[in-house]
């Protein structure tokens, strides 16, 4: 057992048993011997909570999976430690209002190197469910991957975003246009990071666009490259290459 597994059992346990104080007739059940669990895990207790589908299917999910529950087996459909990324619905919904209400309970997991998952008819269930997923993309992305990246990597990524957010490098057009982001967005991730999901996809392409953009900048302009980023166009360049072996599971 793992210092994130015991982690996400926590987890699991408290987001759960507060849902189901909150609504008793929450279509969610935690089983603390379950025998869909981790053998291994908390000595053998198998905690997991058994979803009930509002279409009649069953989900189980435990600190290390959700599977589909068939008769009496569980069939993985993701392991966390592939899990890189969930939307709630789905992207191109969030302006679809009707959309949007019909599928409250549906949810888009993104497995790395695979299709995304579609969980469907999850009823209210879903709400600590994604609750529950964002512990698991903290624990299992966010804090593995920043014990795997030297404090400059971080260092240097953090330079250009913010570089690229506040600096005089780009138009709030040309932001848009380049890196698909508007400057207000940019400036968001640039003041979250490195507290962000940090194996999203998202987010690592738009690091390549920025370190992109900006290193040409250091030959046109050198006087604000030393003053936003210092750091050398060769140092950045393998700072993201680093950033991308590690976020993608390479290292």
């Amino acid at each position: 057992m793992t210092m994130v597994d015991w982690l996400l059992t926590e987890q699991l346990v408290e987001i759960f048993r507060a849902a189901r104080a909150k609504r008793p007739d929450l279509n969610a059940e935690l089983e603390a011997h379950s025998p869909h669990g981790e053998d291994e895990v908390l000595a053998g207790a198998g905690t997991a909570v058994r979803l009930e589908a509002t279409d009649g299917g069953a989900f189980v999910v435990t600190p290390r999976r959700i599977a589909r529950v068939v008769s009496d087996e569980a069939y993985d459909l993701v392991v966390f430690a592939d899990l890189v990324g969930y939307d709630w619905i789905a992207p191109e919904m969030s302006e679809k209002v009707a959309l949007k209400n019909q599928h409250f309970d549906r949810l888009y997991l993104y497995p790395r190197d695979a299709q995304p998952i579609v969980l469907d008819k999850l009823g209210p269930a879903v709400y600590p469910l994604m609750t529950f997923l964002g512990r698991v993309l903290e624990f299992q992305s966010q804090k593995i991957m920043l014990r795997k990246l030297d404090d400059d990597v971080v260092d240097v990524l953090g330079k250009c975003l913010h570089a690229a957010a506040h600096g005089p490098f780009l138009t709030d057009d040309e932001s848009r246009v380049r890196l698909g982001r508007s400057l207000h967005s940019l400036q968001v991730v640039a003041g979250m990071w490195p507290r962000l999901n940090l194996a999203a996809p998202d987010l690592r392409e738009l690091l390549q666009r920025v370190t992109e953009v900006l290193t040409p900048v250091a030959v046109a302009d050198a006087e604000a490259w030393d003053s936003w980023i210092g750091a050398s166009p060769v140092q950045v360049e393998a700072a993201y290459e680093v950033f991308r072996r590690v976020s993608t599971g390479e290292v």
